[in-house]
Formats: C-alpha cells, sequence, structure tokens
C-alpha cells in the first residue's frame, strides 16, 4: 500500500449540500479503504455538529474542522486549534450590529445566530443546518466560548471589505449568493485545511506523499496541490480541477466510489 492517508471534504464531495444526499456507494468506498488500513479522514468547512448526518452513518480516524481551525481525532478530543481573538469577535459583532448585516458564529460544536434572524435561518435552511441552529439574542456566547469562524450575509459587501482590509489576519469567502444578499465566511487567513492536515500528519509521523485527498471547492485547492494524489470532484470548477492530479467525471453519483476505484487499483499495481 503506497499511500497511507485518505482526506475527504464533505460538502459537494461526499454528499450534496441542498439535500444531504450521501450514496451507498461512498459509504462502502470509506468501509474499502477502512479494510485495506488506510486512515481516513473527513476535511470540512463545517463545524462538528453539522455534521450529525454523517457521523451516523462514518466514524472518521481524524476531523479537520471549519476550515483547519479545528481538529480532533477518533474521540472528538481536541488536537489543535486557531480560535478568531476575542477582541476581533467582538468588532465582528459590532460591525454587523451597526450595518445590519445577518451575523452567525461556529463555536467548535456549537452554532449561534447573532444577528438578523430570519436572513440567516433561510439560509441554513438551504445548506439543511438547522436542527444545529441557536440563537443568541443577548449576543453573548463569544463572551464564554471560542469562535472559529463568521458568516456573515450582507446586500453591500463596501464596509465589510473595509473591515477585512483592517484585519489583514481574517480571511473572506464568499460561500453563498442564492440567498437574499451575499454569504461570506470569515476565519483566520492562516487557517486552512491543510494547515489542519498538518497537525495530523506530525501525529502520525506521516508526510504529504502518503496523502490523498478528495475536494470540490477553492477551499480544497491547497490540500489538493500538497497531497500526492489530489481527486478534484466532479462538481469541481476548472480552477480548482487545475490543483488536482486528476478529476472524477461523476458530478455526484458514484463519483467518490469510482475515484478511489481508480486510486486504490493503482495502489495494487504499485
Amino acid at each position: 500500500m503506497k499511500h497511507k492517508i485518505v482526506f475527504i471534504d464533505m460538502d459537494g464531495t461526499l454528499y450534496q449540500t441542498e439535500n444531504d444526499v450521501i450514496q451507498e456507494s461512498s459509504i462502502a468506498a470509506i468501509q474499502s479503504l477502512k479494510n485495506a488500513g488506510y486512515i481516513v479522514a473527513a476535511a470540512t468547512g463545517r463545524p462538528l455538529n453539522q455534521m450529525k448526518l454523517i457521523l451516523e452513518r462514518v466514524k472518521f480516524d481524524y476531523y479537520v474542522l471549519i476550515n483547519g481551525g479545528y481538529v480532533l481525532d477518533a474521540d472528538f478530543n481536541e488536537i489543535g486549534s486557531d480560535p478568531i481573538q476575542k477582541e476581533t469577535v467582538e468588532e465582528l459583532v459590532e460591525l454587523a450590529r451597526a450595518n445590519e448585516y445577518g451575523l452567525m458564529f461556529h463555536f467548535g460544536d456549537a452554532t449561534y445566530i447573532y444577528n438578523d434572524f430570519y436572513p440567516m435561518y433561510y439560509f441554513c435552511k438551504y445548506c439543511n443546518v438547522l436542527d444545529s441552529l441557536f440563537y443568541d439574542p443577548n449576543q453573548a456566547y463569544h463572551k464564554r466560548h471560542r469562535a472559529f469562524n463568521a458568516i456573515v450575509l450582507t446586500k453591500d459587501s463596501t464596509k465589510l471589505q473595509s473591515f477585512m482590509d483592517e484585519h489583514p489576519d481574517l480571511r473572506s469567502d464568499l460561500i453563498n449568493v442564492k440567498t437574499e444578499g451575499f454569504c461570506y465566511d470569515i476565519f483566520n487567513a492562516d487557517n486552512d485545511k491543510a494547515h489542519g492536515i498538518d497537525m495530523i500528519l506530525e501525529r502520525e509521523g506521516l508526510t504529504w506523499d502518503d496523502v490523498i485527498a478528495f475536494g470540490d471547492s477553492t477551499n480544497d485547492t491547497k490540500m489538493l496541490e500538497q497531497a500526492h494524489i489530489g481527486v478534484a470532484m466532479g462538481s469541481a470548477n476548472d480552477y480548482v480541477k487545475s490543483f488536482a492530479d486528476f478529476s472524477t467525471t461523476d458530478v455526484f453519483h458514484h463519483g467518490l466510489f469510482n475515484g478511489l476505484k481508480k486510486i486504490m487499483a493503482e495502489e495494487v499495481q504499485d
């Protein structure tokens, strides 16, 4: 077995965001990896509390969560984290309040809407994560817990962009334009799935030469590029595919299964 560890993106790779459909073939593919002795890890922008569907069916060996900002082992023990600084979180709260932005924070294993409840509610409904939400009308949960990222919903991003220019330690990714306004994922600029993977590789005594990675989005590009084998899913655009070694042709149906089937055949030949 040439490679030893596999990292799998969740949304758009393992299941469809809009309806949370997980193909049985994908579940079978993951189990075949585990049976063959591979370490299998999830790599996602989601927090742990928004992975309920997959956790009912798959037990991963590691979890790279919230774009590498929160990393857990198989028993959900923390092995690494990089939350947003508390003073910066306070500034985000004030920015949203002053400009009537929708605002939501991920706290590792909890998600709280702070501002503009219903637009954020409909965004979360679109993403099928309504059962993991709480509402904090007092906007105080962050004072006692670590916020790993903020989701900001706005129709005019001018002031948000000014805020980001003043905070070069933060990164802003546009994640949705289908709901009312533009939705941005804001987190520490140094956080990346590849950064979270580095923690796991060091823990396991492995290198990127031991890695196979599957992904479909811009937050997967570094992971796909550094992996010895990076596989872009059929749902990925051409930009994301340019970072991978090859891509599957299936958008969702059996895409992960077919990608793994090809790789495992090559592993046997090696």
